[in-house]
């Protein structure tokens, strides 16, 4: 459940509750059952709320940190260059990036009376949403993994309006050539590193090889004598293995690793803020909830 749910919006509406409580504390009300009513739902919220926040904390600080490269299979945090193969930019501006979600809406201005001390009443729709599903690469130091942000919670760095002809265009992005921290599943796809993949790909080099005869001499028949012998072979065997190995470390490593949403129901994060800001939020959150919990439970003892 608590990954289904943004954190922005769980503090927001929690804290939204709180401001209610509170106003109902500073302007007064004689119905006791009312003031228990109001403060249990709020000490549900808060424990809600804490429990959401401190779930949060606990998987980014137990999920291991590793290098794309020395990745395994599993659930982990990655930290690297975002980029696309294939150019993405936001709707309305233009914007290189790895990712975005738009909204456009109508804000229309509405008058109510038809004198001159007539109030305005703001009348706003949704009128569109858009996000992009497009995966992008995600780059460190030891190697490159593809991300696929469906189903992710995003943080992200940029966010930009305009108003044209009653109209806002609203743009959230992650700009490309940024760092990036994501949390999710990691699936190395294994398959091609099978000994029966190795294998069919050493034979298929093998058989390139035989096809330019001239090429291979040069380059195997070490005593100059025409022919290529047992030994020779051999040798032309362990470079096509070595060759083959090599090559499929390297798809494994680059394009192979793919990152998306967990099958369990595990957080799926990706962050513009570093885990250390994000350790910081939520311990934040998770001190805030919790001494609103406490306060909450003081003032329904003493109503009691």
């Amino acid at each position: 459940m608590f990954q289904r749910l943004s954190s922005h919006i769980v503090d927001l509406v929690a804290a939204g509750v709180y401001v209610c409580a509170l106003g109902f504390m500073v302007f007064g009300h004689e119905d006791k059952e009312a003031w228990q009513l109001i403060l249990s739902f709020a000490m549900l919220v808060s424990v809600f709320a804490l429990a959401f926040n401190y779930w949060r904390l606990l998987k980014i600080t137990e999920a291991p940190i590793s290098a794309i490269a020395s990745a395994a299979q599993g659930y982990i945090e990655l930290h690297g260059l975002a980029s696309t193969t294939k150019l993405l930019k936001t709707p309305f501006h233009g914007i290189p990036c790895v990712w975005y979600r738009a909204w456009v809406y109508a804000d229309r201005q509405e008058v109510a009376g038809s004198n001159k001390a007539a109030n305005k009443i703001s009348n706003t729709r949704l009128l569109e949403y858009v996000e992009s599903d497009q995966s992008f690469q995600l780059r460190d130091s030891s190697g490159s993994c593809t991300v696929n942000p469906k189903g992710a919670e995003i943080i992200y760095s940029e966010k930009l309006t305009h108003h044209k002809n009653e109209h806002r265009y609203v743009e959230e992005y992650l700009p490309a050539g940024k760092r990036l921290y994501v949390l999710g599943y990691l699936d190395t796809l294994h398959e091609y590193n099978t000994i029966e993949a190795i294998e069919r790909d050493i034979s298929a080099l093998l058989v390139s090889w035989k096809t330019n005869p001239i090429k291979l001499l040069l380059r195997f028949d070490h005593d100059r004598n025409g022919q290529i012998d047992m030994d020779e072979w051999e040798k032309a065997r362990a470079e096509a293995r070595h060759e083959v190995e090599v090559n499929h470390q390297m798809r494994a490593h680059n394009e192979m690793y793919t990152l998306a949403k967990p099958v369990k129901g595990q957080l799926f994060l990706i962050s513009a803020l570093s885990p250390q800001a994000l350790r910081s939020r939520y311990e934040y959150w998770s001190w805030v909830h919790l001494g609103t919990l406490v306060l909450l439970l003081l003032a329904y003892v003493k109503l009691a």
